[in-house]
């Protein structure tokens, strides 16, 4: 059966990357939790998906010139209203170590994605797998990134483990079964629209599971639930998990 993964938490109905969106996506039968790291400027592994805090924040500017305590001056409601919401704490932007801190006791999973695409952060894979070790994480977390040169320093640094590993791609990758399995990479995750059953027979054949994103809309859901992935990473929880 596809298991569902939510995309930066349940943020179809709650602010993306924070706890709350994360509390309330795992109230559901998911599997597992999608979200992004980037590095402060005082090298905290912090929870958001753009480089900037312009879009999901009332403040502005770069994650990576900014303190943890700087950032934490601003709330992160994205486009949603504050009467929304209903912890201040819980829409902060959050720190890697306490999303583990709450994740630990819990059977979920989580797919955590680098995003070093536009800035490589060095260091942030050593900072991520000493989290993953500190928490005995190693066996609940699949790492990917649309940078798979990060992704693949990710499987020599992490050397004999449990941890998984994905490649992220937005327009496709030509035989992407052997291409990831060349690279010791277990899944591939193709934008949903990108997938053909041509690569989906040729990663199955790999024996490389395919999880697609961002997969919202009803028919697109059933499409890919018909189309045979692992995975459907999704904005809206229930409305896929109506579908399984």
């Amino acid at each position: 059966m596809v298991k569902i993964i939510a995309h930066r938490g349940y943020s179809g109905l709650y602010p993306e990357n924070t706890m709350l969106a994360f509390k309330e996506a795992a109230k559901f039968p998911i599997e597992g939790i999608e979200l992004d790291v980037h590095l402060t400027k005082d090298q905290e592994v912090v929870i958001i998906h753009d480089e900037t805090i312009d879009r999901t924040s009332n403040g502005s500017g770069y994650v990576k010139e900014m303190t943890l305590t700087e950032l934490r001056q601003y709330n992160y409601y994205a486009n949603f209203k504050e009467t929304q919401v209903n912890s201040a704490r819980d829409i902060q932007i959050p720190t890697l170590r306490e999303f583990f801190e709450w994740m630990k006791p819990l059977t979920i999973k989580v797919n955590i994605e680098l995003k070093t695409n536009i800035f490589r952060y060095e260091g942030i894979n050593e900072k991520v797998l000493a989290l993953i070790k500190e928490f005995d994480l190693e066996d609940r977390v699949l790492i990917s990134s649309f940078n798979h040169h990060s992704v693949r320093d990710f499987v020599r640094l992490a050397g004999d483990s449990k941890i998984e590993y994905g490649f992220l791609t937005a327009s496709g990758q030509l035989n992407p079964g052997k291409y990831c399995k060349e690279h010791g990479v277990g899944h591939y995750h193709p934008a949903f629209v990108t997938l053909d059953p041509e690569d989906i027979a040729e990663c199955h054949g790999h024996g490389v599971q395919i999880n697609t994103y961002t997969v919202n809309e009803t028919e697109h859901i059933q499409m890919m639930i018909d189309a045979g992935v692992e995975r459907i990473i999704t904005n809206y929880v229930e409305r896929a998990l109506d579908l399984i």
